[in-house]
């Protein structure tokens, strides 16, 4: 059964005094731009995106030309996400059950995760379809865009097909969680561990019975990783090193226009490929 098969139900959750709708995202423009914006919040320092965009300071604010980008850079994934027939599945925070004393947010998208099932994976028209042609012309230049994508991808992928093989599975196996975050305003309510859950659920539901699939994911931040951890996803050693010679260890280049500005200090930096093996067991433990 293929991931876009399944049928979904939304649900409801309440967290922090909140009450969230978790709900399969639309394609309209303005939820797009919700989502893009949260996500464009929760990555500003984020080292892939740095490596990705060339940027030689991390940017401070989703306000400033860097911040722009990001956003644009994130709706053309999420958009690619749904017309390549993926999961994008997002966390809405219900207006009407706001309390007198709050100020309802426009933005009311408060988090969100794009998931490939599979032997699904994005696919090139759909990026183009999307809008990446925008974000090649903000990073193309500045990164050659295209062959940092690829690097990463391959790092990635060798490392999850390392570790998947010993147990005679394929990456096409694999769930893969491409992207999730939480906006700011939300953060700490839980909401990250509730839709990673979902897609755990909702995996096993499109895997044939007795089957339990294998999730994987890539993690740059210290603050994340504890968390997909505390799910029961593995950390696959060793941890992946990409950017040498390039950028810091913060995903940043060198600032001088020539590039060769403290050579010695662009060491690249690192991040983890992770692996969850029992979902199923994740639920159960849930409920």
């Amino acid at each position: 059964m293929k991931s876009s098969d399944a049928s979904f139900t939304p649900f409801e959750i309440s967290r922090g005094g909140h009450t969230f709708l978790i709900r399969e995202a639309r394609s309209d423009s303005k939820e797009l731009d919700d989502i893009a914006w949260g996500a464009a919040g929760a990555f500003l320092d984020d080292i892939v995106m740095n490596w990705f965009s060339g940027v030689t300071e991390i940017p401070t604010s989703v306000s400033s030309k860097a911040g722009f980008e990001l956003y644009q850079f994130y709706r053309a994934v999420f958009k690619a996400c749904i017309l390549s027939r993926g999961r994008l599945i997002v966390a809405e925070n219900l207006p009407e059950r706001l309390q007198k004393n709050e100020v309802e947010n426009k933005n009311n998208i408060a988090a969100a995760a794009a998931w490939y099932g599979p032997k699904e994976d994005v696919q090139i028209i759909a990026t183009l379809r999307a809008g990446i042609l925008i974000t090649l012309r903000n990073y193309g230049l500045r990164t050659l865009l295209v062959r940092r994508i690829r690097e990463y991808t391959k790092v990635s992928h060798a490392a999850f097909r390392r570790e998947l093989k010993p147990r005679m599975l394929n990456y096409d196996d694999a769930w893969y969680l491409q992207c999730i975050f939480t906006a700011k305003p939300y953060e700490g309510q839980g909401l990250m561990s509730a839709l990673v859950r979902e897609g755990f659920r909702y995996a096993l539901k499109c895997s044939p019975s007795g089957i339990v699939p294998p999730v994987v994911l890539e993690s740059s931040s210290d603050k994340s990783r504890p968390r997909y951890q505390h799910l029961g996803f593995e950390i696959i050693e060793p941890w992946c090193h990409i950017g040498i010679g390039k950028v810091d260890s913060r995903g940043c280049g060198p600032t001088n226009k020539k590039g060769k500005a403290d050579s010695k200090k662009l060491d690249g930096f690192k991040y983890t490929c992770m692996v969850h093996w029992d979902c199923r067991k994740a639920v159960e433990n849930n409920e």
